[in-house]
Order: C-alpha cells, then sequence, then structure tokens
C-alpha cells in the first residue's frame, strides 16, 4: 500500500479509529467533543474522505456505517516524522533532537529518563 498523508482533522478520526478500532460516525464525534468542538457533518465528511483514500473501511450494521482503520498506526506516525524530519530538518535526526533538547520541550525530568537509557545501554 502507498502512504497516505493526513491532514490535522482526518489524524483525530484516525486516531479515535486506532484507539477504539471500530466506531459509528456518531461515536467518533462524540470522542473529538470530549477534548475539542467538532460537528458531526464534519466528522462525516471527513470519514468520506479517507475512505475514498483507503485509509478506512466500514461495515454496515441495520442501516448503521461502523468505520475501522485499514493502515496500521505506527506506520503512519513513522512516515509523518520521516516526513517532517525530511522537510524542516533536511532529513538530520540529530538536528530534531538537538532542536527538541535546545528549545525546552522535554522536561529536565524527562531528560534524566532518556539519559539513564542511553548509559545502560553503553
Amino acid at each position: 500500500m502507498t502512504e497516505l498523508e493526513f491532514g490535522q482533522e482526518q489524524m483525530k478520526v484516525m486516531r479515535v479509529l486506532w484507539e477504539k478500532k471500530h466506531a459509528t460516525a456518531q461515536q467518533i464525534t462524540d470522542a473529538i467533543n470530549e477534548t475539542e468542538p467538532i460537528k458531526h457533518i464534519s466528522v462525516q465528511m471527513l470519514l468520506r474522505k479517507l475512505v475514498q483514500k483507503g485509509a478506512i473501511g466500514y461495515d454496515v450494521e441495520n442501516r448503521t456505517y461502523i468505520y475501522y482503520p485499514l493502515v496500521n498506526k505506527e506506520k503512519t506516525i513513522n512516515n509523518a516524522m520521516r516526513n517532517f524530519v525530511n522537510h524542516i530538518f533536511a532529513g538530520s535526526k540529530d538536528d530534531l533532537v538537538s532542536y527538541i533538547i535546545k528549545n525546552e520541550f522535554i522536561s529536565e525530568k524527562k531528560l534524566k529518563e532518556i539519559r539513564a537509557l542511553l548509559n545502560k545501554d553503553n
């Protein structure tokens, strides 16, 4: 399967489906609305586009569409990260890590955990 790219709103739907495995449009709408507002019609449009992309499939039970993911979460994240690193950091993972550390996107506690992991492997 070719690598798919998802917009921000599409990723919200995909995250719900990866978590729930199967869900109706209303269940997806409700899940997203727990953290931020989204209209049900918007979710339905996103679902149609994701079906067209081949990212999700559906079954019909009693006239209700039950959606499920067709793409692997880890592969999708890896692809998105690879594209991000290539686009922003010219492919340099070292530059990405340096940027994250220098700009304090990681807490001191988490940095200590990472140092311990690195020291453990040596």
